[in-house]
């Protein structure tokens, strides 16, 4: 496994009921700005070059079996990784569990962990 970009921080991804009050709050509050405007899940620029923060509709259909892992109140960080296959295989190694396999997801590749204390982590890896 190459560990060149393996395990930096993507985004915080912060699930949430009330599509526009949340866009609005987040905006408005911290002068954040919409980079990615995703149906659902609008993905915003804190305003450092780097770090974002995805607001994931509650119930969004397009989560498909995945939701499961999106509930207001339990915000969920995402890692970046360079080979997901070879990151999951290692997390298992060290004592987590691979809570959702890995699976295509428009341009990137996405899976969930566990870490040993249970907390829940959505690896991606973007496509070349």
């Amino acid at each position: 496994m190459t560990k060149t970009n393996a395990f930096n921080l993507m985004d915080i991804t912060v699930p949430r009921e009330g599509h526009e009050a949340a866009r609005k709050f987040y905006t408005e509050t911290f002068g954040w700005t919409v980079d990615v405007d995703i149906p659902g899940y609008p993905i915003m620029g804190t305003g450092d070059g780097g770090s974002q923060v995805g607001l994931m509709w509650e119930g969004n259909p397009q989560s498909g079996d995945l939701s499961k892992f999106w509930k207001t109140g339990k915000p969920v960080p995402f890692l970046n990784t360079d080979d997901i296959d070879a990151t999951l295989a290692a997390i298992e190694a060290a004592g987590g569990t691979v809570a959702a396999p890995a699976r295509q997801t428009g341009p990137v590749k996405v899976a969930v962990f566990q870490d040993p204390w249970g907390n829940d982590w959505f690896l991606c890896e973007r496509g070349t």
